[in-house]
């Protein structure tokens, strides 16, 4: 998706031996980005996500710190023990294109005699 604006999420339930998620187990989310030629798994931008109640954060926060490229990103759920993180999705951040040149006004009192 070319120039996204923000990252969303479900968040988890179930802890993985399937027993309920109780209060306290999370206490916020963290997106890691990457570009997309990097290794998956391997964040070099991470992005903390507070409260543990926000199930989505502004990409435009990250993106000053992005070059145009491709990239994938993941979120995962921290707390006292952090999860694995989720799969990846992939997103573009693409210049804008430059702006159309000025066109003139045609003339005017044209007449043919």
């Amino acid at each position: 998706m070319p120039n996204p604006t923000k990252f969303s999420w479900t968040p988890p339930t179930t802890n993985t031996d399937g027993s309920p998620i109780t209060p306290g187990e999370i206490t916020g989310y963290q997106v890691g980005i990457r570009p997309a030629s990097g290794t998956p798994g391997v964040y070099p931008l991470l992005a903390p996500v507070d409260p543990a109640t926000d199930t989505s954060d502004m990409l435009a926060e990250a993106a000053p710190n992005l070059a145009f490229g491709d990239y994938a990103a993941a979120v995962r759920v921290v707390g006292p023990v952090d999860s694995a993180w989720s799969p990846e999705a992939t997103f573009s951040l693409v210049a804008p294109p430059p702006p159309p040149p000025p066109v003139p006004s045609a003339p005017e009192g044209f007449t043919v005699a």
